[in-house]
């Protein structure tokens, strides 16, 4: 893993996400760390509305020498933990999207570690706004962290996909980057809304995802109906998953369950990380 870049708000939640990272960390090779935090107050919900303008930010030097501190605070926990990763760390007055969007500019993002609850609700309910830009963005490998245990290991990973275009949709190359990262026992979980494909259609995209994955030696297993997160969520208990991964793209049933509607649910009930991959 070249560059990974962490997202803090020095919140509770983004603390699990360091802590993640700080797991990750014990057990790999990680080259490049970025720690990133934006001390813009607005967001791209209600920044810039037709013709009114948020006035930017006010920001003491009790507050800059504040974000500094903690800044060099976690670089040296990271260290600590990776004395050998690069590992840098700066803030800026950008949204958090437009300064990830800065990063990527300079620096190939391999993934973006994020805590995936928000604010609402003392964040039992929610996901985070910064979150929900960064998933519907389509643009980087996203590690969404709920609360948890930060003893947490990485053993069995669960791919979560359905049978709709698959050759366009199933970032193969990635998921291989990610075995070769943390070593995964892999299940690959086939969602299918009753009635959707055609028997033709079934054979073929299965043939595509064994011969695609069938080097991960996985255990496949098949899921139908119409309460898909609620089953993934079961699935994740049921068989110890520590890792859910799914390819979330502007087609198939993926892309829906990160609608606010189905992104509450999968928020609350999640006691797993959440591994976002892009093509």
């Amino acid at each position: 893993m070249e560059t990974i870049v962490f997202l803090t708000d020095f919140s509770v939640t983004a603390r699990h996400a360091f802590n993640q990272l700080l797991t990750i960390a014990k057990r790999t090779e990680i080259k490049n760390v970025i720690i990133y935090h934006s001390l813009a107050y607005y967001n791209s919900s209600f920044y810039g509305r037709g013709d009114f303008m948020l006035p930017p930010p006010l920001i003491d030097d009790v507050e800059i020498d504040e974000v500094r501190g903690q800044l060099r605070h976690l670089k040296r926990e990271l260290l600590n933990i990776s004395p050998l990763t690069d590992v840098s760390a700066h803030y800026d007055l950008l949204t958090v999207m437009d300064g990830v969007f800065r990063i990527s500019e300079n620096d190939k993002i391999d993934l973006i570690v994020v805590g995936l609850r928000g604010s609402g609700d003392g964040g039992k309910n929610s996901v985070g706004s910064t979150t929900i830009d960064l998933i519907e963005s389509h643009s980087f490998n996203l590690l969404l962290v709920p609360e948890m245990n930060p003893t947490h290991q990485y053993k069995n990973a669960l791919l979560a996909v359905d049978l709709s275009n698959l050759h366009e949709r199933l970032p193969v190359k990635s998921i291989f980057k990610i075995q070769e990262f943390l070593s995964l026992n892999w299940h690959v979980v086939n969602v299918e809304v009753q009635g959707k494909h055609s028997a033709a259609q079934l054979i073929e995209e299965q043939s595509f995802l064994h011969s695609s994955l069938d080097p991960l030696n996985p255990t496949y297993s098949y899921l139908e109906g119409e309460h898909i997160v609620e089953m993934i969520n079961s699935y994740v208990r049921d068989h110890d998953i520590d890792l859910l991964v799914t390819a979330p793209r502007k087609l198939g049933f993926l892309a829906a369950l990160f609608r606010k509607s189905a992104s509450k649910k999968l928020a609350v009930h999640s006691t797993v990380p959440i591994l976002m991959l892009i093509q």
